[in-house]
């Protein structure tokens, strides 16, 4: 009997500090019988481990690569002799709304051993979420506009933003969602409000019904050496990112030197809208979402 829980996220939740506190206690989760893979390794240059790329190999339809991940850590977790696979992956989000995708990866999983499969999800106020989100994607050669993912948001619940490697799909109404997914793939998922998941340390929530005592101190301990990762960037260099991903030009330096008193009108200009947009966008938010 072994449990596979899913760790989504969504992005912009603390994610990262969560997959690194699980790669650094690894021995700790396995005194607990939970094993958390070191399958992937992503982005290739961090010491953490986290399984977006299983998300990936769904959206594109890699059946045989993810049944070989998923046998690989259920034999992994049996020969540790642990109870539960625990998973992480920010881009497991996509599956809220491509639920075929959801029931496709949940059928897999059940074939290759696990008798028992649980989602968990964290939730963070939608406004809040936005503008982590749109801060993070500057880096990742996206050009977005507030309004229009504002728009999509109100109108759908979620907004798609595709980057080389993947076709996200960001939910702001995660209770609509979580009942289409409970109702549809499986009734066995968790909602966890972001202040709740981050509240003493990170994940802890999770944890807390799956370790002991002493383990989950030395967890709290091993939290706080990691601290807060990923911090959001300035506006500004947020705007310059967008700036130059709009050009197809590096967002360096020599761009900005090169071209400064138009960027620096550009970016003066987007800031000023971006403000007013904000305002617009909070007061929907609150009639949309209350």
């Amino acid at each position: 009997f072994i449990k596979l829980i899913i760790h989504v996220g969504t992005h912009k939740t603390a994610s990262t500090s969560f997959q690194q506190l699980c790669s650094n206690s690894q021995e700790i989760l396995i005194d607990n019988k939970i094993l958390y893979p070191e399958y992937f390794e992503f982005p290739k240059h961090q010491d953490y481990y986290q399984h977006s790329s299983v998300a990936r190999m769904s959206q594109k339809r890699d059946l045989k690569s993810l049944s070989v991940f998923l046998q690989a850590i259920y034999e992994q977790t049996s020969k540790k002799n642990c109870k539960v696979s625990l998973i992480s992956g920010e881009d497991f989000e996509n599956f809220l709304v491509d639920i075929h995708l959801a029931n496709e990866f949940e059928v897999l999983a059940k074939s290759v051993g696990y008798s028992d499969i649980e989602w968990v999800v964290i939730q963070r106020s939608q406004i809040d979420y936005l503008l982590s989100i749109y801060s993070e994607k500057a880096a990742y050669k996206m050009v977005l506009d507030l309004g229009l993912i504002a728009n999509s948001i109100l109108e759908y619940g979620f907004f798609s933003a595709s980057s080389a490697e993947y076709n996200y799909k960001f939910v702001f109404d995660i209770s609509k969602f979580s009942k289409f997914f409970k109702k549809n793939v499986n009734p066995n998922l968790t909602i966890i409000n972001f202040d709740q998941f981050i509240d003493d340390f990170v994940g802890k929530r999770i944890f807390s019904y799956l370790v002991n005592d002493k383990s989950l101190e030395k967890l709290r301990q091993e939290s706080k050496s990691i601290g807060k990762m990923r911090k959001r960037h300035s506006n500004e260099k947020i705007e310059f990112r967008y700036l130059a991903n709009f050009l197809g030009m590096k967002a360096n330096k020599e761009f900005h030197e090169n071209n400064k008193n138009l960027v620096d009108s550009l970016v003066s200009y987007r800031l000023k809208r971006n403000k007013a947009l904000i305002q617009e966008i909070q007061i929907k938010f609150k009639e949309r979402f209350g």
